[in-house]
């Protein structure tokens, strides 16, 4: 009876405790709701790594990721030199002449970005879409950032991922992005700036002549 009273005093702990954890996780997620809900303009330089598991292939990049709101996005890419994803408020644009110098895609429709732009996709109503664990607090490059695990609770074009935000400015610093293709995306951003003016050519793409312009 004893052993009995002792693991269901374990059980409940450990319960109470998972319960702690996941409201440390919503409450980290919502100041972080609402810090970037009041920015109007960011940039930021990133390292972007994928590893497409299905080929057994990695591939790495830098360069400069911007946001204006509501809806316009940037990610123009330095190495590989002219790769972009572009969201002008209306349509996606992707254009890697790393891979194909002739070919760009157009994603249409508004609010077609969320693949790309993963502080608007992670931080807009987390606690409804998403089932969050808290996993403590770690350190990167001096920064020290709140670890949060995040599952969608209905597809979301990937499986999971996790953040890290930054313990004093509350924003995302890092992320590692499990895909539905198996394939996982790791960022990590530095030299954030906030609201910043922004010249309206960033958030525009006119397709390099010749190239073909595949809409889906």
């Amino acid at each position: 009876m004893r052993h009995w009273i002792f693991y269901l005093v374990l059980f409940q702990v450990s319960v109470l405790s998972s319960e702690a954890q996941d409201s440390q996780a919503y409450a980290v997620l919502s100041d972080a709701s609402r810090n970037y809900s009041g920015v109007e303009t960011f940039c930021a330089q990133f390292h972007q790594v994928i590893e497409v598991t299905l080929l057994n292939q990695v591939r790495s990049g830098n360069g400069k990721m911007c946001q204006r709101q509501p809806d316009e996005f940037s990610m123009r890419f330095s190495d590989p030199a002219g790769d972009l994803v572009v969201v002008d408020g209306e349509s996606v644009w992707t254009f890697y002449p790393s891979m194909d110098d002739q070919q760009v895609l157009k994603f249409s429709g508004l609010n077609s970005d969320g693949r790309f732009n993963f502080y608007k996709n992670l931080l807009t109503n987390p606690k409804d879409r998403f089932d969050a664990t808290y996993q403590g607090i770690e350190e990167i490059d001096n920064q020290r950032a709140h670890r949060v695990f995040m599952k969608p609770k209905e597809t979301q074009g990937f499986r999971s991922t996790v953040v890290w935000i930054d313990t004093e400015t509350e924003l995302i610093i890092n992320l590692e992005v499990h895909d539905s293709n198996e394939s996982i995306r790791k960022i990590r951003l530095t030299d954030i700036q906030l609201d910043i003016v922004l010249a309206d050519d960033e958030f525009r793409f006119v397709p390099p002549e010749g190239a073909r312009v595949i809409v889906r």
